[in-house]
């Protein structure tokens, strides 16, 4: 017996070492590295990338960590000519550099594709279809909610997806607030008004498909355009109107903060906020909070118009390999590290689970342990997600710094809709 395992052993030790010979030389060695824009996560991912050279055991990677200016030092090492072969960089630097960047449309096998539900539009410049990113996390953002507020005035069955027009979301929030809860904060920074409230949601599918938009945001800079004529605009700032009214912060609306507003909604204190996903970072630490997730803001009374029960969508990051400096084997070996870190366990298993983002691919299965994450996930699944991509890669960069004051002045009844969309224009106006 003892001859007959010793014989299987070494058999298996034969096998083993024939497939690792045959590995190595249908395999060349290659070198290739990885900078990350993921900040304080060292070690989990040197960790990540471990398990990735176990199963190429081909390929080395070296790994880069960001600086605080984050796109000086991933320049620098351009500079130095040892340009990452995959770099996860924001969109909108990898739309800038994209001619040192790879058209993944273009690898050897693009069929990675076929798992993406949302966010390659944030990787593809006008006008072309080559795309230099795989989106590597997804945001969704919209109104967050207080499910046990929900379930306590409305019952255990209710379902938010009835909130479908203007009229529903009135009354929706009009039955909180006779149960004595107030019905909503409104989140007076700058950059929250600015960008995800006003920018994201004027230039995004509610103004029309991407063309419509380009052509609204060029003929604003040309200064041929009347923001208060349009209807968009007026119904957006209708359901300000709505929140604004109903805020918690009402008396004093510009004396609010992030983390007070947000533990008022895990709390109970308040049902509804208008943000985002990522704000469970701030929110799971909190000990003790509600059942949270992320419902949809509807802008008309159309209850057949799909956009009505959408929720707004980013993809802030993507995989990008470089042409510029790495070979063409290199490259090779990054599109695997990309797609790898996309769409394999390993890579969902570290943004799941460690950072808690929402993932925008076909088949994730790791558990999420944000429930906002998890809402945007299934909006994702659905198909239920707006477009802000034109906004958010093409429209001006300081546009939420310049015009969100224009907002929190209009939130604090200092400044009128008319004035509001005057100072949007002269924005514009001066744009170079």
């Amino acid at each position: 017996m003892m001859r007959k395992l010793t014989a299987m052993i070494l058999a298996l030790a034969m096998l083993l070492s024939v497939t690792a010979a045959f590995a190595e030389e249908t395999h060349e060695p290659v070198t290739i590295s990885y900078y990350s824009t993921q900040a304080g996560v060292d070690d989990e991912t040197v960790a990540t990338l471990a398990k990735f050279m176990e199963q190429y055991p081909w390929i080395t990677v070296n790994y880069y960590p960001c600086g605080d200016d984050q796109l000086a030092a991933w320049l620098a090492l351009y500079s130095a000519n040892t340009a990452p072969t995959v770099s996860l960089l924001d969109c909108g630097q990898i739309l800038n550099y994209s001619d040192y960047l790879m058209d993944l449309t273009q690898a050897e096998d693009p069929s990675f594709f076929d798992h993406v539900l949302s966010g390659v539009e944030f990787f593809q410049k006008e006008g072309s279809d080559a795309i230099y990113g795989i989106p590597g996390s997804y945001q969704g953002f919209s109104l967050l909610y207080n499910k046990t507020i929900v379930k306590k005035v409305f019952g255990e069955d209710f379902d938010v997806d009835t909130v479908n027009t203007v009229d529903k979301l009135v009354e929706f929030l009009d039955k909180i607030e006779a149960e004595g809860i107030p019905s909503t904060v409104v989140f007076s920074a700058d950059w929250a008004l600015g960008a995800h409230y006003l920018g994201c949601q004027l230039f995004s599918e509610w103004l029309g498909d991407k063309a419509t938009q380009r052509k609204v945001l060029a003929d604003l800079k040309d200064g041929n355009y009347s923001l208060i004529e349009n209807e968009h605009f007026n119904n957006l700032m209708d359901v300000f109107d709505i929140l604004k009214e109903r805020n918690i912060n009402k008396a004093d609306p510009l004396a609010d903060t992030q983390e007070g507003d947000l533990e008022m909604l895990a709390h109970g204190k308040v049902a509804t906020m208008f943000q985002g996903d990522w704000n469970w970072l701030v929110l799971r630490t909190f000990e003790n909070r509600d059942e949270l997730g992320i419902m949809h803001l509807p802008l008309t009374n159309d209850p057949e118009d799909a956009r009505n029960s959408m929720i707004l969508g980013s993809c802030p990051k993507g995989y990008a390999v470089d042409t510029y400096q790495n070979t063409p084997e290199q490259q090779a070996a990054g599109v695997l590290l990309a797609q790898w870190l996309a769409l394999s366990p390993e890579g969902e298993d570290f943004m799941v689970r460690l950072i808690g983002s929402t993932l925008p691919f076909d088949n994730v299965t790791a558990v999420n342990e944000n429930p906002l994450a998890v809402s945007t996930q299934d909006y994702l699944n659905k198909g239920r997600i707006l477009d802000c991509s034109t906004y958010l890669c093409e429209g001006p960069t300081d546009f939420w710094l310049m015009v969100g004051p224009f907002m929190q002045a209009y939130l604090a009844g200092q400044m009128d809709r008319a004035t509001l969309a005057s100072e949007i224009q002269d924005y514009f106006a001066d744009l170079d």
